[in-house]
């Protein structure tokens, strides 16, 4: 049995279009997932499948739980969790200091309220370094863990590059970041045949709290800062990136997967940072792999 928990408790249909790459159809949301909110303000999306672990799933920066739409329609049949980080979306309260303590205090908060004991634990670019943080602190709550995207030991060129675009959202260059975003997210050729894609996240990137999106954006810059115990995620773990990812490169995450006990590194050719929806597909079948090798 499924069960979509939404604003009214009843369940709801999501509002979905296509649109193409290549010969593959890409999902895309038409407008924001239904969502319920917990007693933190945390606005989430809960699909249970009875019998199955839940997939709870971890956004990137300045986005929203929207981005996972293209894989969730790749992995029905499994319970899901998607929800709105800290300062973003439909989640109005802001990180409010430079840590990722908010973010795991928040997750923690989200699982107990919809009754999860444990997880795969799914987590892109910013929602890597979230999910590390929360496995670290909360390992008998992850029953797996994939990192999507996610730097790690980055060269000091690697932060310089990721600093000055920093510095530029500070002097509100919207256009410039939005344009170079979507130039390191997604390859050229899929935009061109895709353009309501690259409208979804353009709007996205656009209705953004300017101060509550450059807290987690310095966040995120900084990440090296805010070390995580890599030994002690001993849970089986996988790390993916593609082989065109500027910022989580496949050097990364070989070498993130080599510290961790249990973990293995996947890269997906062909894709850059938004992998996830343009070639959601490998991604997804990379995942459910995963779960099918470890009984999951």
């Amino acid at each position: 049995m499924e069960t979509a928990f939404t604003a009214d408790g009843l369940d709801a249909s999501i509002g979905l279009g296509e649109c193409q790459s290549g010969t593959d159809r890409v999902h895309w949301s038409a407008r924001l997932r239904s969502m319920t909110q917990d007693e933190q303000g945390t606005n989430f999306r809960f699909q249970e499948v009875s019998g199955t672990t839940s997939i709870v799933l971890v956004h990137g920066v300045g986005l929203d739980q929207a981005i996972w739409d293209s894989m969730l329609e790749d992995i029905t049949g499994h319970s899901t969790l998607t929800y709105d980080l800290l300062g973003h979306g439909e989640t109005v309260s802001p990180l409010g200091t430079q840590s990722f303590q908010p973010f795991v205090g928040q997750l923690y908060s989200l699982l107990e309220a919809t009754g999860i004991p444990e997880c795969v634990l799914v987590g892109f670019s910013l929602g890597g370094q979230v999910v590390k943080h929360f496995a670290s602190e909360y390992p008998d709550l992850v029953r797996a863990l994939v990192l999507i995207s996610t730097t790690y030991h980055r060269t000091t060129k690697e932060r310089a590059s990721m600093a000055s675009r920093v510095q530029k959202a500070k002097k509100g260059d919207q256009t410039d970041l939005e344009s170079a975003a979507l130039q390191r997210w997604f390859n050229p050729n899929f935009l061109a045949a895709n353009p309501a894609v690259e409208t979804q996240i353009t709007n996205r990137l656009r209705n953004n709290d300017p101060g509550r999106f450059l807290e987690s954006y310095e966040l995120l810059s900084n990440a090296e800062d805010h070390p995580v115990d890599y030994a002690s995620l001993a849970m089986p773990a996988l790390v993916l990136t593609g082989d065109g990812d500027l910022g989580s490169t496949p050097r990364m995450a070989r070498e993130m997967a080599q510290v961790m006990p249990n973990a293995r590194a996947e890269i997906i050719q062909g894709a850059k940072h938004m992998g996830i929806i343009e070639l959601h597909q490998e991604f997804s079948d990379a995942l459910i792999g995963f779960m099918a090798d470890g009984d999951i």
